[in-house]
């Protein structure tokens, strides 16, 4: 064995990874999946281990996916659009991704006209503006919404 290389990993080697990577922090079945291949279990025992894992209800994709994407939206203030990004980064299934987005609640309005307010100081210039549509695209929201906020603050 050469420096760097891991020794294969058996069955209950993989398993006590698993349920120690997981006292620290939930995964989704994809990340888990991957930490264990990195740490050098095979794709059988991977495989194993995530059905054991799911047996005892220890990894659920969907339950996940729901902490995570309000996790996202109330902590982190992103958009559906990002949210959605950051899912499919994660490995998540499309239909996962479908049922949390429709059952993600509505981002206020007025939460968005505050960022967006808090961004632009007061300058409505365009190159502010412009700077402001884009960093809020990035973090997930439309354009639409971005626009009609701006429209908002400049007429009061």
């Amino acid at each position: 064995m050469q420096y760097g290389e891991t020794k294969p990993l058996n069955y209950e080697e993989a398993k006590e990874k698993a349920l120690k990577y997981l006292e620290f922090k939930s995964y989704c079945e994809k990340e888990l999946s991957d930490k264990l291949r990195r740490s050098g279990a095979d794709e059988e025992i991977v495989s194993q281990v995530v059905s054991f894992l799911k047996e005892y209800k220890l990894i659920n994709d969907l339950d996940y996916a729901r902490r995570y994407s309000r996790d996202l939206q109330n902590l982190k203030k992103l958009g559906k659009n990002r949210i959605i990004t950051e899912l499919k980064i994660k490995g998540l299934s499309s239909g996962i991704i479908d049922t949390v987005i429709s059952e993600l609640p509505v981002q206020e309005e007025n939460i968005l006209e505050e960022m967006i307010n808090k961004r632009l100081k007061g300058n409505f210039d365009k190159k502010n503006k412009d700077k402001t549509i884009r960093y809020f695209i990035y973090r997930g929201y439309s354009l639409d919404e971005i626009k009609d906020c701006i429209n908002k603050l400049e007429q009061a």
